[in-house]
């Protein structure tokens, strides 16, 4: 039998000194230490013990509690007036009370399967012990009652003892019931089964509430995981950016799981860089170390993730091998674990990971390594898609063999230079380019060389102009050369162009290798247009088409502005 709290023998000897129904002597009792006490106090359905005891106090007349291992009275009858009216009021009968509820406790702490005192005021107390799932968890009590008939003489005596008035408590003592000492193990055995019976009722229906309760937190939590990943799949489909997308679902994961820190990072082309994806609760500057940094094994949590394609878990940053030489770094963040889920597409192919920190050592439960896995997918739903934009965008607009914008993004990026030259008054200038001896490359060497230095052309004239112009390959080797928003002036617009145009000429002009000892020199012919506030696309690459000709008629490499004489 479970030993008793120390507390017992002082807080037990208090136990019979007032009706706990009707009094909070209760509340100054310590609570229990014992985890199925705890529960039983939590989980019993007090009232119906207190009725069952009621009950049995009127038909038996004798008083009943259920106390727990620290005297706490969790239910219980009326108690005897005798006892409460008399003999626990006058200091000689109250002595001989608490050396009873002594006696009883003392009794218990030995392990008796039910123990029975008569005090020395004439009452007799029995109590048994309550055992639920093999611990001893509280006490039932049935007292003040008598074994024999009692005699009148003695209590005369203890009357004039103690100072009460005789009749009142001789009416009192006559309200105690007399027991047959024979039946009271089979009362207490009864007594013990309804309250047991009662309790285990009572601990089924708080598990089963428990249960209900983690039930519907579940659902609540699915619920708003579906309508999480709902939104973000509508975000996809929409074609909402994909560092919104991504930020959007990182905020949303940390608001179902307020104990998270996540980090999205994204693998960079070359296939060995990480970059920053989405980590708005990480600091700035651990965001800033970690972008472009190298995979590998050993770097970190993710950089480890992303180069294995395996789901790492670091329960202790300041323990783990991977992390020594980021601890710095780590104490920036103030994490101390981190767990990583590599994205990957339908094909296998890492695109990044999915990081969530914690900031405390704390390893992940499988069913929340699920959960990261399907964090992890409708990351690679957005990544996947963003990509897939972008290849789509990128067969679309720009040309495959160069790089360099196709015919349908040059006229978009013509039509806005028209836009905008319209609202400032600057001038803009389009470049017609032809290479005059291209030809007897693809007839001598083939097209696979002529196409190298197809390439060779494209990176040289995107190293002539600003990063807001455009350079286009309009087909085989012709070039369009856009320069946006020169400038108001048309002199000095022009003077501008002209330079370009010329610098260009000469970057064209300059030998290209074609093997370890050929080399091969093109010249170029360039047709210039100014223009402001024009509004005809055709037109204009008419008008520039027209100049590049009457420049490869004028030869020497020089660049020739459209006129309407030119053009007749």
């Amino acid at each position: 039998m479970t030993t008793k709290s120390p507390h017992l023998h002082r807080e037990a000897n208090l136990i019979q000194m007032l009706d706990p129904l009707s009094s909070d002597w209760n509340k100054a009792m310590p609570e229990s230490a014992n985890t199925v006490t705890r529960r039983l106090v939590s989980a019993l359905d007090f009232s119906r013990l207190n009725a069952l005891f009621e009950s049995f106090l009127q038909v038996m007349n004798v008083p009943i509690a259920l106390i727990d291992l620290q005297g706490k009275v969790l239910a219980s009858s009326r108690w005897q007036r005798a006892c409460m009216q008399f003999h626990r009021q006058a200091s000689p009968t109250l002595g001989r009370c608490l050396e009873s509820d002594k006696n009883l406790a003392v009794q218990l702490q030995q392990g008796k399967n039910y123990s029975i005192y008569r005090c020395g005021n004439g009452l007799t107390d029995c109590a048994t012990p309550i055992m639920l799932e093999g611990e001893h968890i509280a006490n039932l009590f049935i007292g003040q009652f008598f074994l024999n008939e009692p005699s009148t003489e003695h209590f005369i005596a203890q009357a004039k003892e103690a100072g009460f008035a005789q009749d009142d408590y001789m009416a009192a003592l006559a309200e105690v019931a007399i027991v047959d000492e024979s039946k009271l193990p089979a009362m207490l055995n009864m007594l013990g089964l309804l309250a047991l019976q009662i309790t285990e009722l009572s601990l089924t229906n708080d598990r089963y509430q428990r249960s209900l309760q983690h039930t519907e937190q579940q659902v609540t939590q699915r619920t708003q995981e579906l309508q999480m990943q709902n939104q973000i799949l509508s975000q996809i489909s929409e074609g909402v950016a994909l560092k919104t997308i991504l930020h959007n679902l990182v905020m949303q994961v940390e608001q179902l799981n307020p104990q998270m820190i996540c980090s999205i990072l994204l693998l960079d082309t070359d296939g060995e860089t990480l970059r920053h994806g989405a980590a708005p609760s990480l600091p700035d500057a651990y965001n800033e170390a970690l972008d472009g940094i190298k995979t590998g094994v050993g770097v970190g949590s993710c950089g480890t993730a992303a180069v294995t394609g395996e789901t790492v878990i670091v329960d202790n940053i300041e323990t783990h091998p991977y992390w020594q030489p980021y601890q710095a770094l780590a104490a920036l963040a103030d994490v101390k674990a981190c767990w990583s889920q590599p994205v990957k597409n339908a094909q296998g192919e890492v695109l990044g990971t999915f990081a969530i920190y914690h900031n405390e050592p704390t390893a992940p439960s499988p069913e929340l390594l699920k959960q990261i896995v399907a964090y992890g997918n409708l990351a690679e739903l957005a990544i996947s898609r963003s990509l897939s934009a972008a290849q789509i965008r990128q067969l679309a607009f720009y040309d495959a063999l160069t790089g360099l914008a196709n015919r349908r993004l040059l006229e978009e990026h013509l039509l806005q230079a028209m836009s905008s030259s319209q609202r400032n008054q600057k001038y803009c200038g389009l470049m017609f380019i032809d290479l005059d001896n291209f030809k007897p490359v693809n007839d001598l060497f083939g097209h696979k060389v002529g196409d190298t230095l197809l390439i060779e052309v494209a990176k040289r004239l995107t190293t002539t102009v600003r990063s807001a112009d455009t350079v286009a390959r309009f087909g085989g080797d012709e070039f369009i050369v856009l320069l946006r928003d020169i400038d108001t002036d048309t002199k000095l617009s022009r003077l501008y162009m002209q330079q370009i145009a010329l610098k260009i000429a000469q970057e064209l002009s300059r030998p290209y290798p074609l093997s370890d000892n050929l080399m091969h020199q093109c010249a170029c012919s360039i047709g210039l247009v100014l223009f402001q506030n024009d509004n005809d696309y055709d037109e204009l690459l008419r008008q520039a088409d027209s100049a590049m000709y009457q420049a490869k008629r004028q030869g020497s490499n020089q660049p020739c502005w459209y006129s309407a004489q030119t053009a007749e």
